[in-house]
């Protein structure tokens, strides 16, 4: 793969930005009604395949920046959902 350096750092963060994405939606498995599960559970299919590509073909080289780049996005969300709920949390007493 002969990328320039801006799209291999693009790749990184997409790759990065889709593992986050991976464990949201694993954090809401079996959160859906009946109609929603069936997409849900296609939506999980495809993007563990995605990954799985992806962990097979570009990773060897990148696994230490992929990590870091996951767990500082997947810090990232975890920190806005704290927000929203503090915020949600202040409406409702006020």
């Amino acid at each position: 793969m002969n990328l320039d350096r801006e799209q291999q750092i693009s790749l990184l963060i997409l790759i990065a930005t889709f593992k986050s994405f991976n464990e949201q939606l694993y954090n809401l498995k079996g959160a859906h009604a009946q109609r929603l599960k069936q997409h849900f559970n296609m939506l999980q299919k495809v993007s563990n395949k995605y990954e799985a590509g992806i962990d097979k073909n570009w990773l060897k080289d990148n696994k230490e920046v992929i990590e870091q780049l996951h767990d500082a996005l997947t810090d990232l969300i975890y920190m806005l959902r704290e927000g929203i709920e503090k915020k949600e949390g202040e409406n409702e007493n006020s």
